[in-house]
C-alpha cells in the first residue's frame, strides 16, 4: 500500500530512488519529450460513496416501472430529462448529470450490470482498486493503475510514473519505480515540486554529476534482481532532467499566467481553490490532465466528488449536483487530453464507483447501496458501445453473453475482473492476475 512520508521526500526517495536525494530539487518545467509521445496515458477516476446510476449511465425514460422509482418529480428541472446519446452505434439514454460527457460518447464504452458482490463501502472500494475480488476489505493484487503503468517501456520523461490522489494504491508484482506517489489532495503537488533550497552553482553541479557517474559499485554481477547501480543511474537521469526545468510552474494552479487562467476556466475552479477548496473536483481533474499531458506520469488515479453516499432526502439535491460537478470535471479532463490525442488512441479514462444505489427509495427519501453497478471507459483501446444490461424495470443483475453484451439466460454475470482483464489486455498488459479471460468482443482486432 502507498505510504505518506513527507511530501518532498516522497519525490526524492520513494518516487525517484534513494540516491536521488543527494541532489535536491531546483528548477523543473516542461518534460515533454522532443519526439512525439506514443506511450499509454491511463487515468482512473473514482467517484466516492456509491453513485446513483439512474442519474448517470443506466437511466430510463420517465415512466412507470414495477421495481424502479426514478424519483423524477423530486429532482430539479435540469435533472429530470435524460439525454439521448449514441454510444458507438447504440442509441441509449444517459442521465442529465452526464451532459459534459456527451461530446465524448464516440469514444465511450459503458459497462452495465457489473456485480460488485458487496454493499459495503470498504469492500467495494477495494474491489474497484485492483478489479480483483478483495479479501474482505483488503485489496488483493496491484491497483489497476499500477498494472497500467507497467505496460511497455517506461520513458525517462516519466518522472512520477504512477500518481494517486486521495485513493490508496498497491504494488505487489511490479518494479518499485511503479509504486505510486500518493497525494492526499491535488494542492500537495506544489509541496512536492518546489525547490528545497539554494541551487548549487552550475560548475559545482557538473562536477557532482561527473563524480556520481564515475562511482563504482561494489555489488557483484551475480546480485539477484535489478542492480542497485543501474537503478541509481536511472534515478539520477530522471532527477537531472527534472532539475534542468521548472516543472512546478506547470502545476501552480493559482498563478495569474495565461496558461493557468485557461486551465482554471476549462476546469471551472477559482484561483483561491488551492487554499480555500483543496478538494475541488475541477482542480483534481486539472492535476490529472497536467500530469499525463506534460509527460510527468503515465498513470494517475484521482478520487473525486464529495461523498455520494446519500441515504436520506438530501438525495434529491446533493446527489445530482455533486455527481454533475464531478462528471463535468471528467468531461473537461477528456476534452483536455483529446487535444493531444484526438481519437484517444493511447489514452484511457476509467470512471467507477464502489457500487450503485437501490432502484427504490427507503423510508427516509433516499437510496441505499445496490450491487448492480456501471462503469465508464473512454478511449480508443475498446470498441465503443453499451456492454451488459440491468433489468429494464428493476435495475436487477442479468446474465449476459460475453460475445455480444446482450442478456442471455445461458450467459455470465459481468464482474469487475472482466472489466479489469479486458482493459489491461487491450493496452498490452497481462490479464492473468484477474483469473478471467478478456472480453474479446470489446478489443479491436480480436473478435
Amino acid at each position: 500500500m502507498t505510504f505518506h512520508p513527507s511530501r518532498r521526500f516522497v519525490l526524492l526517495g520513494g518516487g525517484l530512488g534513494l540516491g536521488a536525494a543527494m541532489l535536491g530539487i531546483r528548477r523543473i518545467r516542461d518534460v515533454v519529450a522532443a519526439t512525439p509521445d506514443e506511450s499509454l496515458r491511463f487515468v482512473h477516476v473514482y467517484l466516492n460513496g456509491g453513485w446513483d446510476v439512474t442519474l448517470g449511465p443506466d437511466t430510463r425514460a420517465p415512466g412507470t416501472y414495477a421495481g424502479l422509482d426514478l424519483g423524477t418529480a423530486r429532482l430539479a428541472p435540469e435533472f429530470q430529462t435524460p439525454l439521448d446519446v449514441t454510444v458507438g452505434s447504440t442509441p441509449t439514454l444517459w442521465g442529465a448529470a452526464m451532459a459534459a460527457l456527451v461530446p465524448h460518447a464516440d469514444k465511450a464504452t459503458v459497462f452495465r450490470g457489473v456485480n460488485m458482490n458487496t454493499v459495503a463501502h470498504a469492500t467495494g472500494r477495494a474491489y474497484v482498486n485492483s478489479f480483483i475480488p478483495p479479501a474482505g476489505t483488503v485489496v488483493r493484487g496491484s491497483s489497476l493503475a499500477t498494472a497500467a503503468a507497467s505496460v511497455g517501456e517506461l520513458a525517462t520523461e516519466r518522472i512520477l510514473p504512477n500518481v494517486t490522489v486521495g485513493f490508496p494504491s498497491y504494488n505487489t508484482a511490479y518494479s518499485r519505480e511503479l509504486t505510486a506517489v500518493s497525494l492526499r489532495r491535488a494542492s500537495e503537488i506544489q509541496g512536492l515540486l518546489k525547490p528545497l533550497g539554494t541551487p548549487l552553482a552550475g560548475d559545482v553541479e557538473a562536477l557532482l554529476a561527473t563524480a556520481q557517474d564515475q562511482a563504482a559499485s561494489c555489488v557483484s554481477d551475480h546480485y539477484p534482481g535489478p542492480r542497485p547501480a543501474d537503478q541509481l543511474a536511472s534515478s539520477r537521469g530522471r532527477l537531472r532532467r527534472l532539475l534542468a526545468e521548472n516543472l512546478s510552474a506547470q502545476f501552480d494552479f493559482g498563478a495569474a499566467s495565461a496558461d493557468m487562467v485557461a486551465i482554471r476556466d476549462r476546469f471551472g475552479f477559482a484561483a483561491n481553490a488551492v487554499t480555500a477548496d483543496p478538494l475541488n473536483v475541477g482542480m483534481t481533474a486539472a492535476l490529472a490532465a497536467q500530469l499525463v499531458r506534460v509527460g510527468v506520469s503515465r498513470s494517475v488515479t484521482v478520487s473525486m466528488a464529495p461523498s455520494l453516499d446519500t441515504h436520506g432526502a438530501e438525495w434529491a439535491t446533493q446527489h445530482p449536483t455533486r455527481l454533475k460537478a464531478a462528471l463535468d470535471a471528467v468531461g473537461a479532463l477528456i476534452t483536455d487530453l483529446r487535444e493531444l490525442d484526438p481519437d484517444l488512441e493511447r489514452t484511457v479514462v476509467l470512471v467507477s464507483s464502489e457500487f450503485a444505489r437501490t432502484p427504490k427509495f427507503n423510508g427516509r427519501g433516499g437510496r441505499d447501496h445496490w450491487f448492480a453497478n456501471s462503469m465508464l471507459v473512454f478511449g480508443g483501446v475498446l470498441r465503443p458501445g453499451v456492454f451488459g444490461a440491468t433489468g429494464a424495470d428493476n435495475l436487477g443483475l442479468l446474465k449476459i453473453d460475453l460475445a455480444t453484451g446482450a442478456p442471455s439466460d445461458a450467459g455470465t454475470v459481468l464482474l469487475p475482473e472482466h472489466v479489469g482483464a479486458t482493459l489491461i489486455s487491450a493496452v498490452g498488459g497481462d490479464h492473468a492476475p484477474f483469473r478471467v479471460s478478456p472480453i474479446a468482443a470489446l478489443i479491436p482486432g480480436r473478435s
